[in-house]
């Protein structure tokens, strides 16, 4: 399987797999997002990416995309964010980018217990976009 279709795999796994698509718009920007148990990446997949699979690390994957001719294009982003527990223990995400062919995406891991709410927040910053587009959700993770 090429580099390609891996993070196209998590991207689709990310999207559809867990929830329906999630994304924020604003103007001609749209953020798509999603938060998966890393135990569900292939080994590859996660080494080639430097990320830990275990039971207890959840990875975060945003995509910003600019509307180009009514469709939308992946392109570079910058983020920063936390991970916040119902207890208030708050976590901030090492958010770094990623770079796959014609796709970009923003990733960062944390750390849950096992049945954790936990409220994500992230402010992404599309390049070319003068504003900070505030990505929040709400998420309970279960341990494989």
């Amino acid at each position: 399987m090429n580099r390609i279709s891996r993070w196209a795999w998590l991207l689709l796994i990310c999207a559809f797999g867990v929830h329906a698509e999630q994304f924020v718009d604003q103007g001609d920007y749209r953020v798509h997002y999603a938060a998966i148990n890393t135990t569900e990446l292939t080994p590859q997949v996660a080494r080639q990416f430097g990320i830990d699979r275990t039971r207890n690390e959840i990875l975060l994957v945003l995509n910003a995309q600019q509307k180009i001719d009514d469709r939308y294009v992946p392109i570079p982003a910058t983020a920063s964010g936390t991970a916040t527990t119902l207890l208030g223990h708050q976590q901030t995400l090492a958010l770094r980018p990623i770079h796959e062919a014609e796709v970009h995406y923003v990733v960062a891991t944390f750390t849950t217990l096992d049945g954790e709410f936990m409220t994500i927040e992230a402010d992404v910053l599309p390049q070319g976009s003068n504003a900070t587009i505030p990505v929040r959700f709400k998420q309970q993770f279960y341990r494989d």
